[in-house]
């Protein structure tokens, strides 16, 4: 038996099923339906048919805000499309939502439900996609002030979180949507985070929270929760005061030579009384001391809010304390400051160069010496032949290189340094030498 084979037939034959392979090779067939909108999206876990995406929307107003888009199969416009959706008592796409053409279509406010796109066009083979919507529409969380101590302010807060489901299509047994189930709550203080904690499994219990920084006046909390959809529910304002006390202040300079004038600035919050304590250079400290004045530079705690400039006579490293009481809650609320780094005074301190060019263009033009924390200095610079030329006693100053007004002659100069330093065991210094004056 013999077989005609007509190829306009073979083609038309095969049209669809070769259309069908394009679609295939360019990954368009199944995955029709996006939704660009959605917060959190999955595949369903039907146990006996393909599986369908599922894509979940935080409806915060509970009126549907899913959204649907499909896109034309071969990216021309002319087709197509019609929208229906899943009835599951007549198990079937019974329910139409609407039918429109073009190169795309796009369907909102769309409420839960597994909704089918079936996209057509004359000629060409009909292609469908299908996908679920679910809206994840809740109540906020509860925030509610718990307790006010001297640790901080604390909260309690609970969340009923959701668990959607869909159905086992064809069937109508209810599946859990695939998710890892973990959830944030995230406690905010004038909006910033104060506290964040996730959680795994949460069963909607109370969760206890605490701020533990002092402030002033009255503040403003809200609790955030993210829940395992990526959803983000806020809780009610709630306003409170902290009967939390910070210790806090700053001294101006914190180093420099003797004497040195140094200020405090006190900066501690919800403080009612103060203690200061300026202790002495702590390798002056009396090992054997019987109590803390003794170890004090005033020999006397300073009780008030704000003290005057210290200054500090002589060389050594001094630390300085703040305790600082409340008296605003039920209980009293301490805590105290001491200095992470101590306040230097430097040691006194005699040093001679051995030559300069006074010539006018400010660059070694004047013969010092460099000094510090001295309690008294003089100088006097003699010429070869032993006449003093120049005399002073302020340590900032110095010989210009100059006698009568007139310019010395270049050369060896000869100097002798007296000077006592600001230690309290006193500190002599005296120093002779000589000194090249160079002209350029």
């Amino acid at each position: 038996m013999k077989f005609k084979f007509d190829l306009l037939q073979i083609v038309k034959i095969f049209r669809p099923i070769l259309f069908l392979l394009a679609l295939l090779i360019s990954n368009q067939v199944f995955s029709q339906i996006t939704s660009s909108n959605a917060n959190y999206s999955t595949l369903s876990e039907y146990t006996s048919s393909p599986q369908d995406s599922i894509y979940v929307f935080c409806d915060k107003i509970g009126a549907g805000t899913g959204e649907l888009k499909a896109n034309s199969p071969n990216g021309l416009s002319g087709w197509t499309f019609e929208w229906t959706k899943w009835d599951e008592t007549a198990t079937d796409f019974t329910i139409a939502i609407s039918t429109e053409n073009g190169l795309s279509s796009i369907i909102t406010n769309l409420s839960n439900g597994l909704y089918k796109v079936v996209m057509s066009k004359s000629g060409e083979t009909n292609v469908e996609d299908q996908a679920w919507v679910l809206n994840n529409s809740n109540s906020n969380p509860i925030l509610s002030l718990d307790l006010l101590d001297c640790v901080g302010v604390h909260f309690k807060s609970s969340f009923a979180k959701n668990n959607l489901q869909y159905f086992d299509i064809p069937s109508t047994t209810l599946l859990s949507v695939p998710v890892d189930d973990r959830i944030v709550f995230s406690l905010y203080r004038n909006g910033e985070v104060v506290q964040s904690t996730p959680l795994n499994n949460y069963d909607g219990s109370d969760k206890s929270f605490i701020d533990t920084e002092a402030y002033e006046g009255d503040e403003t909390y809200l609790m955030s929760f993210l829940d395992q959809y990526a959803c983000e529910f806020t809780s009610d304002v709630v306003s409170t005061p902290t009967y939390v006390v910070k210790a806090d202040f700053t001294v101006n300079p914190e180093t420099g030579e003797a004497p040195l004038d140094v200020e405090f600035s006190n900066v501690s919050i919800n403080a009612t009384e103060y203690e200061w304590f300026l202790y002495q250079d702590y390798d002056r400290i009396n090992e054997e001391a019987l109590n803390t004045e003794d170890s004090l530079l005033l020999d006397a705690i300073l009780i008030d809010e704000n003290i005057d400039p210290y200054t500090y006579l002589h060389p050594g490293n001094y630390f300085v304390k703040l305790i600082v009481k409340s008296d605003k809650g039920p209980d009293v609320c301490v805590d105290e400051m001491i200095l992470t780094t101590p306040i230097v005074v430097d040691t006194s301190l005699v040093q001679v160069p051995n030559v300069f060019t006074p010539n006018g263009d400010g660059k070694n033009d004047v013969w010092r010496a460099k000094s510090q924390s001295l309690k008294s200095f003089h100088a006097i610079v003699f010429n070869r032949w032993g006449r003093v030329v120049y005399e002073w006693k302020n340590p900032d100053e110095g010989w210009n290189g100059k006698v009568n007004g007139k310019w010395a002659t270049p050369g060896t100069y000869f100097y002798v340094i007296t000077a006592v330093g600001r230690e309290e065991q006193t500190k002599k210094y005296t120093k002779k030498g000589s000194f090249m004056l160079i002209r350029k």
